[in-house]
């Protein structure tokens, strides 16, 4: 339902990178597949909720089995198309996690609003297209005897009808729910982009969050009055995700002359090739090293000048002429010589 920048790492990301149940079987998330590429995991929470929500359906069962399968892969197909966009922006897209509330699309595009807007969009676009398939076969009335799909959950061949039915309620849903404004949902990120088209990434960033927490709390308000609590949890997330955002703006993360500190309206000829400054993450780590390396210089330059006085002292007066502090500076310095 959503795109996320990530780092690459083997065997890291979210959830644990797939590692072995034994280590901690809350963010076991084992790889059940590669498409075009793209490795896709799926976090043990959500099979545990599809498990849940099967047996707890009662006499509803068929629907809630059928329902969750159509999810899934329309849920699927829709990061897929995150990530295809962000290969055909000129980025990198290598995972995609499949977890209670939605999935998860590792990608790493230019960072300019076209390449980003695009990225975001064409997961949506899916559900758009599956929308319009699914409602032209039922219009058609294609979907009637001797037409029929394969039931993967018994097996057999169905009711065609009732799969494009389910299908299209199904994309419709996540179609509408993936606009709600409520940064970092694909609506949020539309608008982020949007408004970085007229305005500067920072400016974008906190007009974004800010309706994004507005959002958040409407929908957890909602949630919570009709008993959705996984609306609620996802509300509480954007909330969150909407406030560290606005705190990595309040310290700098983001600069106003162009992401990560360059000016992007000349494009990407703007930038020396094979010349890119680092994510914000790595910009504040590199200012805290800075931070703690001018430190250490003005540590090592009193220390230097404390020196000179004493070898003058000493040079003066002698050697016990030296307080014990006196004494142990200059032995601290001649060891660090050494």
């Amino acid at each position: 339902m959503s795109w996320e920048q990530r780092g690459y790492a083997s065997g890291g990301g979210f959830g644990g990178g797939g590692g072995r149940f034994s280590d901690n079987p809350l963010t076991w998330s084992p790889t059940i597949g590669r498409v075009a590429g793209i490795r896709v995991r799926i976090h043990i929470v959500f099979i545990l909720f599809i498990l849940f929500r099967i047996l707890s359906a009662g006499d509803y069962f068929a629907y809630a089995a059928h329902s969750l399968f159509i999810l899934f892969g329309s849920v699927f197909l829709h990061e897929l198309g995150h990530c295809f966009a962000a290969r055909r922006m000129g980025g990198r897209a290598d995972e995609i996690l499949m977890w209670p509330l939605g999935g998860l699309a590792f990608v790493d595009v230019p960072r300019r609003p076209w390449p980003e807007f695009v990225t975001v969009i064409c997961g949506p676009l899916v559900n758009v297209a599956l929308l319009a398939a699914c409602g032209l076969l039922l219009r058609l009335d294609v979907a009637g005897s001797p037409f029929a799909f394969f039931n993967p959950i018994s097996g057999s061949w169905g009711d065609g009808h009732a799969w494009l039915s389910i299908t299209y309620e199904v994309n419709m849903l996540l179609f509408l729910f993936n606009l709600w404004p409520m940064y970092p949902m694909d609506g949020g990120r539309m608008l982020q982009c949007v408004l970085w088209w007229r305005l500067d990434l920072v400016r974008a960033t906190a007009i974004t969050t800010t309706v994004g927490m507005v959002a958040a709390i409407v929908m957890g308000v909602y949630g919570l009055v009709t008993s959705e609590y996984l609306l609620l949890a996802i509300a509480v997330i954007g909330y969150i995700a909407c406030y560290q955002q606005r705190q990595q703006l309040k310290a700098g993360g983001i600069q106003a002359d162009g992401f990560m500190g360059y000016d992007f309206s000349g494009g990407y000829s703007t930038l020396e090739p094979g010349r890119r400054r680092p994510g914000p993450l790595a910009r504040w780590r590199q200012r805290r090293a800075q931070v703690r390396q001018g430190r250490a210089e003005d540590d090592r330059q009193r220390q230097e000048t404390e020196v000179d006085r004493i070898l003058q002292k000493v040079h003066a007066e002698g050697m016990n002429s030296l307080t014990r502090s006196e004494k142990r500076t200059l032995e601290s310095a001649s060891k660090g010589r050494g």
